[in-house]
């Protein structure tokens, strides 16, 4: 492979935010009246907010939801996220983005997201190694992941083809997204899915931590063992 850009998801790859979505997303359905489980929050990461509130209302009500029902119910379920604290980072995600930027490989985050505040930080904290307009994001697409839209629009702010390119996901329809996009697509299970949902996804490569990822893209552009991060020490 002639790798020359990653393409990450955000939550539960850059930030370990997943926990707080989960809790988020399950207290705004019950305001509806919707069995919501956590579990299902992290199979369903990836989803425009408007298609999972949607799924839903089809699944309990027999009836798709109303454009201003997916308002509403998202924006309770924003209120819920931004009351909760500030989620960190992912265990060693900053090394392995500096160790790409510091390699000269392009990056972008893909997301489903569309948490304005959760992007911010993304800027605040990693500065010039995330370009904002590179990013796609919830409002960037009509289709959200596991459609491999997200994925093509980032390969085409990118500028690179899907074989000079590589996807970091945590979840399912994320990891259907990226191969569906023809991209070589790594999970790294950050959170509490089973290894097995993402191998069922179609994941190229499912490792445990992101240590393992950077020695993995080590290994594809040919950087050498004394290369390799150490674990965060603070």
């Amino acid at each position: 492979m002639n790798l020359k850009a990653v393409m990450f998801d955000m939550d539960g790859v850059i930030f370990n935010s997943m926990p707080l979505h989960a809790k988020a997303w399950v207290k705004a359905f019950a305001e509806v009246g919707v069995d919501f489980t956590e579990y299902q929050v992290y199979l369903n990461e990836g989803r425009t907010g408007a298609d999972t509130i949607d799924e839903q209302f089809v699944k309990f009500f027999g009836r798709h939801s109303t454009p201003d029902e997916q308002q509403e119910i998202y924006r309770i379920k924003s209120g819920f996220f931004r009351q909760m604290p500030a989620p960190g980072l992912i265990d060693n995600i900053t090394d392995v983005v500096r160790f790409l930027a510091d390699s000269g490989i392009a990056r972008t985050i893909v997301t489903g997201s569309g948490e304005s505040s959760t992007l911010d930080r993304v800027e605040r904290i990693f500065g010039p190694m995330f370009s904002r307009e590179l990013m796609v994001t919830a409002r960037d697409v009509k289709h959200g992941k596991p459609n491999p839209e997200p994925y093509l629009m980032g390969l085409r702010k990118l500028g690179v083809q899907p074989g000079e390119a590589v996807v970091v996901e945590n979840a399912p329809l994320g990891v259907k997204a990226g191969r569906a996009a023809g991209v070589f697509t790594i999970a790294v299970n950050t959170g509490i899915l089973s290894r097995s949902d993402l191998e069922a996804a179609g994941a190229n490569l499912v490792l445990d931590n992101m240590l393992q990822l950077k020695d993995t893209l080590a290994e594809m552009i040919g950087k050498n063992e004394n290369d390799k991060i150490k674990p965060d020490t603070n």
